[in-house]
């Protein structure tokens, strides 16, 4: 049997793990243009339409003589009917986290945006829910303060709309266009 020289041949290993490279940087070079921008849709509507509630919630009062606003800025009428901590951090998440970013992502689409939203509203969430239970349990920090407000209208109206802002929120982040579908599809089965 004669002896094959196989240094003319070429390496077909080689060729294949090359096409790969060039087939697997094509894939992500769309993938990052697909995935920079949200998708517009039921979940990305709801959204904008909870943050503009939520914005408006914060007229409402948090509790007894106290709107979301005054907690919100620290004012005199917050510190006299002495609300907690986790009062003012709910309030704080959810309007720089939620509303802040909720409204950039609005307005940039971007993705960044609504998975800072996102956060903001996970962590608000139970803040929130921890300052409904210290302003129900009735007496505040200080034991003999006489006349500590219930928990308002406002605070359960914000605690609901952050929570269900969650969860559209969810749905804005993971929601895929008909492009990032194909897109994976397409690298599934390497087209």
């Amino acid at each position: 049997m004669p002896h094959v020289n196989t240094a003319d041949r070429p390496d077909p290993i080689k060729g294949i793990m090359e096409s790969s490279r060039t087939v697997d940087s094509e894939f992500r070079r769309r993938d990052r243009v697909l995935g920079h921008t949200l998708v517009i849709g039921k979940a990305y509507l709801a959204s904008a339409f909870l943050i503009v509630l939520l914005a408006a919630a914060l007229a409402l009062p948090h509790s007894e003589g106290v709107r979301g606003l005054d907690v919100l800025f620290f004012t005199e009428v917050a510190r006299e009917q002495q609300t907690s901590l986790p009062s003012h951090v709910f309030v704080l998440l959810y309007s720089v986290g939620t509303i802040l970013f909720g409204g950039m992502m609005i307005l940039t689409q971007k993705w960044w945006a609504a998975g800072i939203a996102w956060g903001a509203s996970c962590v608000a969430t139970v803040y929130g829910m921890l300052a409904i239970w210290l302003r129900q349990s009735g007496r505040g920090p200080n034991p003999d303060f006489q006349n500590f407000g219930a928990p308002g209208v406002g605070l359960y109206v914000s605690v609901i709309l952050v929570l269900l802002l969650v969860m559209t929120l969810a749905g804005v982040l993971w929601a895929r266009t008909p492009e990032q579908r194909e897109l994976e599809d397409s690298v599934r089965h390497q087209d």
